[in-house]
């Protein structure tokens, strides 16, 4: 997306305060993020207006087939077309009328304000020289669904730049800049104290007790692992064997997708450990360590309120019995786990909604981003052009030197 023009282009800048360590803009409810649009010109320009957009959409539901293409085409019959199934071939009913837009806000940065309609020779001139214009963006208290990508569904949150210029039949626009949304999700209101243990009876002598001593994380802890200790118990109380061939822990993760009719449900094992050299003497002890993965964008936290979309996590210990030629597999351990977005024991603000209970009243003006006026980062700095929220300018000047501030990290999307 964005179209380029010969004598404009745009970066969308972000302080580097809002990013995390590979550079991506991060988000919270509540929260308050801010850069500047970098505007270079090299012709002057009659502009009706500049204006920076903040949307989010998602429920982007593609389904890929692959056709054949038959002998009689003069296209060679191994070659495959890849085609996307449109809602009515599917019968998913879908309605014209259906808005998948989280929210979408705007705010003019430069010229008039949207609505006037003056003469194309009564618009301002954009000088040529390079712009800077500042933005401020606080997010509501409303846990959106999550920034999310999958090849069945998306959730994108991103900025755009959009420039009205006189004979331009529609506006010149930038490329979206990305910015990535958490929620805010307890990972446990308090600290557990009991370990979680289930007995499984493997033979007619001999049990199993897995313990572990927490199902409840924080995906923002890094080098996280579980501890999974496993007994083996006889009934009797002499020494007992059995025959192991396998003891593995592993996590699973559940995505279920839904959408007006279509459902799907995909599970993936994002994380295993099978312990080696297995003895299989009773009584004994066997303690695994199960590493966690250490990017959140390898772990999204678990969620329950988005309409569409829901990701569950389970943990699960299981094992392989011989018996003679047979290998017999047996259930020890199946508990779900919470991977959270706040340290454990912290509880969520009292004000956060899920937007799952403001999605009918879209229109209210606390369920949506609000641009800020932004402040001068200091009593001498007034290199940017001011941002405004509404429709209205406030009093501007223009300034054609490029900044030097070195506390701006570029995240270049140029038009």
């Amino acid at each position: 997306m964005g179209t380029k023009h010969p004598n404009i282009s745009f970066n969308i800048l972000f302080y580097p305060q809002y990013q995390n360590d590979e550079g991506q803009v991060i988000c919270h409810p509540g929260s308050v993020f801010e850069g500047v649009v970098q505007v270079k010109v090299t012709a002057p320009m009659p502009v009706h207006h500049i204006k920076l957009v903040f949307k989010a959409s998602g429920t982007s539901i593609h389904i890929r087939i692959y056709i054949r293409v038959s002998l009689n085409q003069d296209i060679n019959i191994h070659k495959k077309k890849t085609e996307r199934v449109n809602y009515d071939a599917m019968g998913w009913e879908k309605s014209k009328n259906s808005d998948d837009r989280l929210f979408a806000i705007r705010t003019i940065l430069w010229g008039l304000p949207a609505g006037i309609n003056l003469p194309i020779d009564a618009w301002p001139i954009l000088d040529v020289g390079e712009h800077h214009f500042p933005f401020v963006c606080q997010m509501p208290v409303i846990n959106y669904p999550p920034s999310f990508q999958h090849h069945l569904i998306a959730t994108a949150f991103h900025m755009i730049v959009s420039v009205t210029k006189a004979g331009e039949a529609t506006p010149i626009l930038s490329k979206p800049a990305l910015i990535c949304f958490q929620p805010i999700l307890e990972t446990i209101p308090v600290k557990n104290l009991h370990a979680y243990t289930e007995e499984t009876r493997l033979t007619n002598q001999v049990y199993s007790i897995v313990s572990v001593p927490r199902l409840a994380y924080n995906i923002y802890d890094k080098n996280q692992y579980i501890n999974v200790t496993v007994q083996l118990q006889s009934e009797n109380n002499n020494q007992d064997n059995i025959s192991l061939s396998q003891l593995r822990v592993h996590i699973k993760r559940y995505y279920s997708i839904s959408y007006k009719t279509f459902s799907r449900t995909e599970t993936t094992v994002i994380a295993h450990h099978d312990q080696p050299k297995l003895s299989g003497l009773c009584p004994s002890t066997i303690t695994m360590k199960l590493n966690l993965p250490n990017s959140p964008l390898d772990l999204p936290a678990t969620l329950n309120y988005s309409p569409h979309l829901t990701v569950q996590y389970k943990l699960v210990v299981s094992a392989k019995i011989r018996h003679g030629p047979i290998h017999v597999k047996k259930k020890l351990f199946d508990m779900p786990v919470i991977f959270g977005t706040l340290p454990v024991g912290t509880t969520a603000p009292r004000q956060l909604e899920p937007y799952s209970n403001i999605v009918d009243n879209r229109a209210l003006i606390n369920s949506k981003p609000t641009f800020l006026r932004p402040e001068p980062k200091n009593p001498n700095e007034d290199e940017f052009l001011p941002a405004y929220g509404g429709d209205r300018p406030p009093d501007y000047h223009h300034n054609t030197s490029a900044s030097s501030n070195s506390s701006m990290l570029f995240v270049e999307i140029t038009s």
